[in-house]
């Protein structure tokens, strides 16, 4: 099972469990041990699209084939969102590419499900962008595309888009730091130390439970 942030700070808990890292495709890739014998890789890959699928094809490469988990942050693009806001996604899409097909990935509903068991939240559209929202203008044209709850985030849809070229089921929880437009980087900055690690801190609740071991293979 893999766990990808973009941020080293987005991964909580799970960092502080974790061996050395090691460098690959230019990701950050380490091993956390959670009790019971559970086993996670973990990823931190860097800001962006690009980062984001190369740190993606680096867990599934390195044995991240049980499901890929993407945490960490985003900006709310709906008014009444606040920072500290539970989003589970549904569907992330590439809200910048000029291809109209392909663009879009649903999240594994078992993973999903049973993350937000342990983690209540709302499901919204995770709208991945190159850039982030910094004007009320883009995230008002964002949000219109969109019907329902939906936020904005720089990585998710490239992780969904490389899981699901290989097969591999993914899921992903972000928790709101800002409203997306004027401020919202200064906010960022705010409420990162309090919320970049609340999302891959839930991990540990759940994904026990809900991937056990599996047994060694026969010699």
């Amino acid at each position: 099972m893999g766990v990808l942030a973009a941020l080293g700070g987005e991964l909580g808990s799970l960092r502080e469990r974790a061996g050395a890292p090691k460098r690959v495709a230019g990701a950050r890739l380490s091993v956390c041990e959670l009790p019971g014998g559970t086993r996670l890789l973990l990823c931190t890959s860097g800001v962006g699209k690009v980062r984001a699928a190369a740190g993606a094809a680096a867990l599934i490469g390195a044995g991240a084939t049980r499901g890929i988990l993407v945490v960490g942050l985003a900006g709310g693009l709906r008014r009444g969102m606040a920072p500290g806001d539970i989003v589970h996604c549904q569907t992330a899409v590439q809200a910048d590419s000029a291809i109209a097909d392909d663009r879009s990935f649903e999240a594994d509903r078992g993973l999903s499900d049973a993350w937000r068991e342990a983690a209540p939240g709302q499901f919204g559209w995770f709208l991945t962008a190159d850039r982030p929202v910094l004007t009320p203008w883009r995230r008002a044209r964002l949000a219109r595309a969109f019907m329902g709850p939906c936020v904005a985030d720089m990585e998710t849809a490239a992780v969904a888009a490389v899981a699901h070229r290989a097969g591999v089921p993914w899921a992903a929880m972000r928790v709101v730091s800002d409203l997306a437009g004027f401020g919202a980087a200064r906010t960022f900055r705010k409420q990162f130390p309090r919320l970049a690690g609340r999302a891959a801190d839930t991990v540990a609740t759940w994904v026990p439970a809900h991937f056990h071991p599996r047994p060694p293979s026969k010699p």
